[in-house]
């Protein structure tokens, strides 16, 4: 019989030892504290401008997947400036995790959406994902992407597991599920190493599209045009995101980008959205190409436009990708 591997991607949360400074303080009803998150708190104050693909990697090696780590940087220890940036990165329905890190003068904020707890193992060579869900999530599916850079979506069967074809070797899987706000990754991890082009310098939406459609073009998609129908519902989206201070795709019900359409009297054949709240286009658009479940609505073969909105709160960007199949107005103009 061959032997049987296991790989615990163990994402259980470090004991956190209680804290009894203000800093500390902020944080206990806001996140929870999370020690694998420290080495992006201790990076960040060295280098504020992050580096995703960095940050992925130090969390990584830490033991935690989360699909995204955002940090930041605050000139003082002041507690409540701390809540206030906390409240602009946690995802409204999840409590995140967090850590922080301090030179004595400045302090570093390293936050991350709650986990899902993930077990991956290999019997004769198959591999098989369960996950252990929050209950407040529903519709979870692995999004998987193979070392050509396909991506193949499975649900998971009623025993929380997926169980992968023998032909495909995973680069990068990701746990996505539906909450109240619309669906949200909400663990991210590299069993192989990614290779990745060398990032391109994206300025405006221009940029943008063009390295879309080179993606795209490598994949053997369609390229997409830029519709200034489509950007008119993204910009209203990633203002009233930017107001708000979250990212959701229905920030609040009946609000999604099915009903955005309509209401801008828009039909469609397919409707596709990626959100991102990035330091600029081109961290935006890495984070996307990084994720899975954002790639696939990037290189979807059946789409064919794409509207862009942006705005800027607090000095970062509230980026809305709204990809569709033949949009028009609906009656026909």
């Amino acid at each position: 019989m061959a032997p049987r591997t296991h790989l615990a991607l163990t994402l259980t949360a470090l004991a956190a030892t209680a804290h009894a400074d203000p800093p500390g303080d902020a944080l206990a009803d806001r996140c929870r504290p999370d020690g694998r998150l420290l080495p992006a708190a201790r990076a960040a104050l060295a280098a504020p401008v992050a580096d995703p693909d960095a940050q992925r990697a130090l969390t990584e090696a830490a033991g935690m997947f989360a699909p995204t780590v955002y940090t930041t940087v605050l000139p003082t220890q002041d507690p409540a400036a701390l809540a206030a940036t906390i409240e602009r990165a946690r995802h409204p329905a999840l409590l995140p995790r967090c850590a922080i890190a301090t030179d004595g003068t400045r302090i570093a904020l390293a936050v991350a959406p709650r986990l899902v707890e993930v077990l991956s193992a290999y019997d004769h060579g198959v591999l098989t994902v369960r996950a252990a869900l929050p209950q407040s999530v529903h519709s979870p599916q692995l999004a998987v992407t193979d070392r050509d850079g396909a991506v193949t979506v499975f649900a998971f069967d009623d025993a929380a597991s997926v169980t992968l074809p023998a032909a495909l070797v995973p680069a990068t899987m990701q746990v996505i599920a539906t909450l109240a706000g619309g669906p949200i990754p909400l663990a991210t991890w590299h069993p192989a190493p990614v290779a990745r082009a060398p990032q391109d310098t994206l300025v405006d939406g221009r940029d943008l599209l063009a390295a879309i459609n080179r993606e795209r073009g490598r994949a053997g998609a369609p390229p997409l045009r830029r519709d200034p129908l489509l950007d008119a519902v993204a910009t209203a989206h990633a203002r009233n995101l930017a107001a708000r201070g979250v990212i959701a795709h229905e920030p609040t019900p009946g609000d999604g980008p099915i009903e955005r359409m309509e209401r801008a009297r828009l039909t469609a054949g397919l409707v596709a959205e990626n959100l991102a709240r990035a330091q600029s286009l081109t961290d935006a658009h890495a984070r996307w190409m990084a994720s899975p479940s954002h790639r696939a609505n990037v290189l979807h073969p059946a789409l064919d436009a794409m509207g862009l909105g942006v705005a800027t709160r607090d000095g970062e960007l509230y980026v809305v990708e709204l990809f569709a199949t033949h949009p028009s107005l609906g009656d026909g103009r």
